[in-house]
């Protein structure tokens, strides 16, 4: 699959804001029910992702893309579900148990 097949695949799946960080990895942003979400994964899987990030919107997900590098974690998010990791409005950070 190329490249640009894999694009259209996350497009027709809904993803939006599509980037690559390199030839191996893509982050993009995925409406979800109540939240918007910045997804992380590899270019060519096309059954899951490696990471994902929550965010109150969609363009609070789609600003915090535009400003991240790649590297680390992308700021603005509320929920980390791989850690159940979340923070308030304030920055503080918790996890739910």
């Amino acid at each position: 699959m190329t490249h640009a097949e894999f694009l259209m695949f996350l497009k027709k799946q809904g993803y939006t804001e599509i980037r690559l960080f390199d030839l191996e990895r893509y982050a993009a942003v995925l409406d979800l029910m109540f939240t918007a979400a910045i997804i992380v994964g590899r270019v060519g899987d096309m059954t899951g992702y490696d990471n994902r990030w929550c965010y109150h919107s969609h363009e609070d997900a789609k600003k915090a893309l535009e400003e991240w590098n790649g590297i680390d974690e992308p700021k603005g998010w509320h929920r980390h579900p791989a850690t159940g990791r979340r923070r308030n409005e304030n920055g503080h950070e918790y996890i739910m148990r």
